[in-house]
C-alpha cells in the first residue's frame, strides 16, 4: 500500500533500529574495562561510563533521535504554510538533532523545539533560525535565568512614551532614565534567581554581573554605562534587539517587542 504521507514515509525507511549486538559488545566490553581500571565503585567510573554510552549505546542514540523527530514533527503538524526560510529551518533542525545527540540535555531539547516552532508559525519572517538554535545551546540555564530577569525588570509595560519629534509627529522612545532607576532591583533580583542570600546586602555583586557580561557577548543584552566603585554595587544591563527575539521565539512574554524590532 503506497504511503501518502511523507513523514511516515521517512519514519518507515530511514528511523529503523540498526542492529543492536555490535553495539552491546562494545559497550560490555568498555564497562569490564572500566570495572578493571576503577575497582571501586566511585564518582571517575561512573563519569566514564556515561560517556561510553552517550558515545557507543546505538540504541540510546537512537531512542534519543526517535523522541526528537516526534517532538518535530508534532510542530510541523500545526503548520501548512510558513513565512520562515526553508534552508534555515532545515539547518536549525539540523543543528538541533547534533546538540541533543551528544549533549542528552532535556531542557534545552525543549527549548530547540519550542524554538523552531515558533518561527514556523510566527506572523513575520524570522531570520537566522539556525544562528538562534546555535546560541540556546551555548547558554546554560543560569543564563536563561538571568536573562528572564532582565525582560522581567528592565522591560515593563508603560516604559516606551510618546515623545514629539519635529516633522514627524509623536516617537516612542524609552529615556535611559527609566532603566538607570531600576539598578538595585536588577542586582538584588538576579541575586536572589541564581541562589544568593540577599538579606544582609552582603552578597557578592561580581556572580550576577558576570552571567550578564557573558550574555552580552552573544549579543542578547547591552550594558547601560555608569560609574562604579569596587568592590562592585549595582549595574544595569538593558534587552537587545536579538535578546528579545529569543524570549519571544523561546514562548516567554515580551513587553515593547513591536518597538524594539523597529530599531
Amino acid at each position: 500500500m503506497a504511503i501518502d504521507n511523507p513523514m511516515d514515509q521517512y519514519e518507515q525507511y530511514y528511523m529503523k533500529e540498526e542492529p543492536s549486538l555490535p553495539g552491546n559488545l562494545a559497550r560490555y566490553m568498555g564497562e569490564q574495562g572500566l570495572k578493571l581500571a576503577f575497582p571501586e565503585n566511585g564518582f571517575a567510573r561512573g563519569i566514564l561510563l556515561k560517556v561510553l554510552d552517550v558515545l557507543f549505546n546505538k540504541e540510546s542514540v537512537s531512542e534519543r533521535n526517535r523522541v526528537m523527530w516526534e517532538m518535530i514533527r508534532g510542530e510541523f503538524d500545526q503548520v501548512e504554510a510558513t513565512k520562515a526560510n526553508h534552508d534555515d529551518v532545515q539547518k536549525a533542525i539540523q543543528f538541533a538533532f547534533w546538540y541533543d545527540r551528544h549533549e542528552r540535555n532535556d531542557a534545552k531539547r525543549e527549548r530547540y523545539v519550542r524554538l523552531i516552532g515558533n518561527a514556523l508559525r510566527s506572523d513575520e519572517q524570522v531570520q537566522d533560525v539556525a544562528s538562534f538554535i546555535q546560541t540556546v545551546e551555548q547558554l546554560n540555564e543560569r543564563d536563561i535565568t538571568v536573562l528572564k530577569v532582565v525582560n522581567r525588570i528592565m522591560n515593563k509595560a508603560g516604559d516606551w512614551q510618546a515623545q514629539p519629534n519635529p516633522g514627524i509627529g509623536n516617537v516612542m522612545k524609552l529615556h535611559p532614565a527609566v532603566l538607570a532607576g531600576r539598578a538595585q532591583e536588577l542586582t538584588v533580583q538576579i541575586a536572589i534567581a541564581i541562589g544568593q542570600a540577599t538579606e544582609d546586602n552582603q552578597y557578592s555583586r561580581e556572580h550576577g554581573y558576570a552571567i550578564c557580561n557573558r550574555l552580552q557577548g552573544f549579543g542578547l543584552v547591552h550594558e547601560i554605562e555608569t560609574t562604579r566603585e569596587l568592590p562592585l554595587t549595582n549595574y544595569t544591563f538593558r534587552l537587545s534587539v536579538y535578546g528579545i527575539r529569543l524570549l519571544k521565539l523561546l514562548g516567554e512574554e515580551v513587553q515593547n517587542y513591536e518597538h524594539y524590532v523597529k530599531l
